[in-house]
């Protein structure tokens, strides 16, 4: 069995790109993205559209059900458990597609154990971030602490921010470095032939599809999407949180006061989105990227 991920930045094309191999090569794909594993969510996660569900078996879209938060360390039991099942079936081609790059090295290169962190320390750093300034000096002491893993991260990464600041205070060590001796020690390689795409666009094209994307969503119904979510009283759930719905979010609590304004915030966040996107996959010098155009 032969497996390919296709990467690249969101509105880069990598579902439609994907899913042309797949129908060429009687393949599968599997998704590898953070967004698009939960329920619910549907027009702001981007996913496959019913009729690409229908041309190929698509897998782990969906699959995560609220209240739930998902983790790269589920996502490698999941994943892993997928492509035995597809191995049994005699699937030749598996296609991984998604715009996560935690997720992917998570796939390719293993996880690495965390240390035991002492409860007061976890309920220490979360009664420290409760305040805006609280948690802006948390992301500081991080960024001072462990630059390197701090350039992965971005600023409103609550979740991964908070947990390296526990390992850091409760080993004092840099969790950069425990990463770097784990995979010395225990060098995974992945279990099948793998190959890696990437899809490049020119910056001003790519940032016309990030437009029309944010346009499509919000004339398919983002906003009532996240209005039938609160109702269910999920506001507080991880995909919530992430680009497009945290600004529907603010538009229904009054923060953003139109829709005109709405569009442009999510834009600028897709934006910095894509460029987080785009450096991390760049450090991969094994992905073959793809010039894409009009």
């Amino acid at each position: 069995m032969e497996v390919t991920f296709v990467v690249g930045p969101t509105a880069s094309g990598k579902s439609s790109f994907a899913l042309a191999l797949a129908l060429q090569n009687n393949g599968v794909i599997l998704n590898c993205d953070s967004v698009q594993v939960y329920s619910h969510i549907q027009i702001g996660a981007a996913k496959p559209t019913p009729e690409e569900l229908r041309q190929v078996p698509h897998y782990l879209y969906g699959h995560v059900t609220p209240p739930t938060e998902y983790t790269a360390g589920l996502y490698h039991r999941d994943f892993f458990h997928q492509l035995q099942v597809l191995e049994k079936q005699n699937i030749k081609h598996v296609y991984v597609v998604g715009g996560t790059g935690f997720y992917f090295q998570a796939i390719e290169k293993g996880m690495y154990d965390v240390p035991e962190v002492s409860p007061l320390i976890s309920q220490q750093i979360e009664l420290e971030a409760t305040t805006e300034n609280g948690y802006r000096a948390l992301v500081r002491e991080f960024q001072e602490a462990d630059p390197e893993l701090a350039s992965l991260f971005h600023i409103n990464d609550r979740y991964r921010i908070l947990r390296a600041l526990e390992i850091l205070r409760a080993t004092g060590r840099k969790p950069s470095d425990l990463k770097k001796e784990k995979e010395h020690h225990q060098k995974i390689s992945f279990p099948y032939p793998l190959n890696k795409i990437g899809l490049n666009w020119e910056r001003s094209q790519l940032h016309e599809r990030i437009h029309e994307r944010v346009k499509q969503m919000l004339q398919q119904g983002l906003i009532e999407e996240v209005e039938n979510l609160n109702k269910m009283n999920l506001q507080e759930w991880v995909p919530l949180k992430s680009v497009g719905y945290k600004e529907v979010q603010e538009y229904l609590k009054g923060n953003i006061h139109s829709v005109a304004e709405l569009e442009e915030r999510i834009l600028i966040s897709t934006r910095q989105l894509a460029k987080r996107q785009i450096t991390w996959f760049k450090r991969d010098k094994e992905i073959l990227w793809k010039t894409m155009s009009k």
